[in-house]
């Protein structure tokens, strides 16, 4: 799959894609914005019993009266989780509608499946979709004192509710209410590779915490039994072999505080590729809020690898508690191969398949004194037996893994932070 950018912000684009419908209205529509994280929005003020306004509506300051709302458009961004479901065609449902004195409590039922429900969620995007309900007369009493419009998902816990779109008796926009919290992300430019080769994924992966730092395993080597398919994402990590970069494309939620985050890697040979910490080869990335990051690892030449101890993750600089779920979740949705030439890339290592080649020919630097079984081999054998003292995260594994490099006298030989 070939693409020139990788680009982020996936909710906003979704709310972009949602009003395209809207376009013919759009110059003459108002935009406010408000929390729209309950999902629930409030039309008008609310007081106390002091006549002290608690919450302020969105109609306050805007030309739109109460009375002229018949109906709303509500767009959403969907998770991972509600994603899988709607692919697989289970079900997912919840209820929109409206609330106040002279509706009372008025719901109407949606679900994915057409027909089934009063209002079938509509595909806006890729990940997000539309909940409309329209109407000819008026909602609300103008004597109301309260009024709210809300959705509810009754399966699932991972919407993003984008935008709440107020209608007029004919089905037109008067006022979008947009969510006033910060959408983050950010764009790649990957225009230099040629040949863009999207990776087949067997899962999002989960984030985790190690060393007291929040990350989320792409190639975990060294972890325990019970979380290699969680911590290990790829089946046939040969894929990799010959590669100039890799992207990697990564959905954050639940961001409160900014934090870095960056990729960390090695091939796993000795004296070969170690990126513990960020640099121009694997940049840090700012986290200011939820959205849609990529991130990418650069290598000096055609990148050669031993699969068995190949090391990927993305590592931030976030605190967490090893062996609980971090607050902060991250989900891999893209990983990408990229080559600068369009050629097919071929694997360095097959030029050091036969057991007869020397190291000159290799191109590797081995100290005289050790052996080969003294390098990636025997570091991954101490690595796994020391990840018996932290199983969830192989936290203990990772700093066996730099003492053995060290004896191997190989590159990676700094301790990860």
């Amino acid at each position: 799959m070939k693409i020139s950018k990788i680009l982020a912000g996936m909710s906003a684009a979704a709310l972009a894609a949602s009003m395209m419908s809207l376009a013919a209205f759009a110059d003459e529509t108002a935009t406010v914005k408000a929390d729209l994280t309950g999902g629930t929005v409030s039309l008008i003020d609310e007081k106390d019993d002091d006549g002290v306004v608690t919450k302020t509506g969105v109609l306050t300051g805007t030309n739109v009266k109460l009375s002229d709302v018949c109906g709303i458009d509500v767009n959403v961004t969907v998770g991972a989780d509600s994603a899988a479901k709607i692919e697989a065609g289970d079900w997912i449902g919840g209820g929109l509608g409206y609330n106040s004195e002279s509706t009372g409590w008025a719901s109407k039922e949606w679900s994915f499946q057409e027909g089934a429900k009063d209002v079938t969620g509509v595909k806006a995007a890729d990940g997000s979709y539309d909940f409309v309900l329209k109407g000819t007369d008026p909602v609300f009493a103008d004597t109301d004192t309260y009024a709210q419009v809300w959705l509810q998902n009754w399966s699932t816990k991972d919407f993003t509710f984008n935008a709440f779109t107020l209608l007029d008796k004919d089905g037109n926009p008067i006022l979008v209410v947009e969510s006033d919290k910060a959408q983050g992300g950010n764009t790649v430019d990957l225009s230099e590779y040629k040949k863009q080769t999207e990776v087949t994924l067997n899962g999002e992966g989960q984030s985790t915490s190690d060393g007291g730092k929040v990350r989320i395993n792409i190639k975990h080597p060294w972890c325990d039994d019970a979380h290699k398919a969680a911590f290990n994402l790829v089946d046939d990590w040969s894929v990799f072999a010959g590669a100039d970069a890799i992207a990697v494309t990564v959905d954050i939620s639940n961001v409160t505080d900014a934090f870095t985050a960056y990729p960390c890697f090695t091939n796993g040979i000795e004296n070969g590729i170690g990126y513990w910490e960020a640099s121009d080869n694997n940049p840090a990335v700012t986290v200011n809020a939820d959205g849609t990051y990529t991130f990418i690892v650069k290598f000096p030449a055609a990148l050669e690898m031993d699969a068995k101890n190949m090391f990927f993750d993305i590592a931030t600089d976030l605190a967490g508690t090893d062996g609980e779920d971090p607050a902060v979740k991250m989900a891999v949705k893209k990983v990408v191969v990229l080559n600068k030439s369009d050629a097919e890339p071929t694997d360095p290592s097959e030029s050091t398949a036969d057991s007869t080649d020397s190291d000159e020919s290799k191109g590797v630097l081995v100290d005289s004194s050790d052996s080969k079984t003294n390098s990636a081999a025997t570091s991954s054998k101490a690595a796994n037996n020391a990840s018996n003292t932290n199983p969830s995260t192989g936290a203990a594994a990772l700093a066996a893994v730099g003492v053995a490099l060290a004896g191997a006298a190989v590159v990676a030989t700094k301790k990860r932070k």
